[in-house]
């Protein structure tokens, strides 16, 4: 990066970033998969309606997007699970946390995935999308109940999933040749749901497709990659 870019960005982060606090750090076995509790003060999370993306610093001028999830409003309080599991500047930065860091990032802001009302709310994504999913569950109380499949590359943390979270979201272990959420999918009757997709991009793209040629199928379908 050359000097007159990193002078704007280092204008740009002095005028937005904002601060958090590590309340806690858990990690699954293996220690490929966080769970990360923070304090951010000042943020409203009342005024969620839409699952939120959170754009979090994890090296110098780099930045990654974690859903903020299990939030508790009077608290101020949230939770980001992360998939480490890919190498990248985001693993390498939430492998270092630990209690009582800061953290910063630019913003929180709203995805385009929200309860529908009078409708079958069905997820399907990747251990990236838990987050993301639980934060859906939140916000669909007293709207609709969030089910669906989460894929697992590994057994155990499939297991800690559910051992871990109240959900009907069912953890499937991940096959390499074949896509297991097709697989859950060719299993289901399906009619009007709402379906929310998310995750690793090119899966994400194969399970639309693969809805859209479901002849029973007559619902709407919401997409969101997070990876390639």
């Amino acid at each position: 990066m050359n000097i007159i870019k990193k002078k704007v960005l280092s204008i740009f982060e002095s005028r937005v970033l904002k601060q958090g606090c590590v309340l806690e750090v858990r990690a699954w076995n293996p220690a490929t998969f966080f769970e990360i509790d923070l304090h951010l003060p000042g943020v409203d999370m009342d005024k969620w309606t839409s699952v939120q993306h959170m754009k979090v610093k994890v090296s110098e001028y780099t930045y990654r997007d974690y859903t903020p999830a299990l939030w508790d409003a009077e608290t101020e309080t949230c939770t980001l699970c992360i998939d480490s599991a890919h190498s990248g500047p985001g693993s390498d930065w939430v492998k270092g946390l630990k209690r009582g860091d800061t953290i910063s990032y630019v913003g929180i802001g709203s995805t385009f995935h929200k309860p529908v009302a009078d409708s079958k709310l069905l997820c399907l994504g990747d251990s990236s999308s838990i987050g993301h999913f639980l934060a859906l569950k939140q916000l669909a109380l007293g709207i609709g109940e969030v089910y669906g499949a989460i894929s697992f590359d590994t057994e155990s943390h499939a297991r800690e999933f559910s051992e871990y979270f109240d959900t009907y979201l069912q953890p499937i272990k991940e096959n390499k040749r074949d896509v297991s959420l097709v697989s859950w999918l060719n299993e289901q009757d399906l009619s009007n749901e709402t379906i929310y997709i998310a995750g690793h991009i090119p899966t994400a793209m194969q399970l639309r497709t693969h809805l859209k040629l479901r002849n029973d199928f007559n619902g709407s379908i919401k997409l969101q990659g997070f990876w390639h």
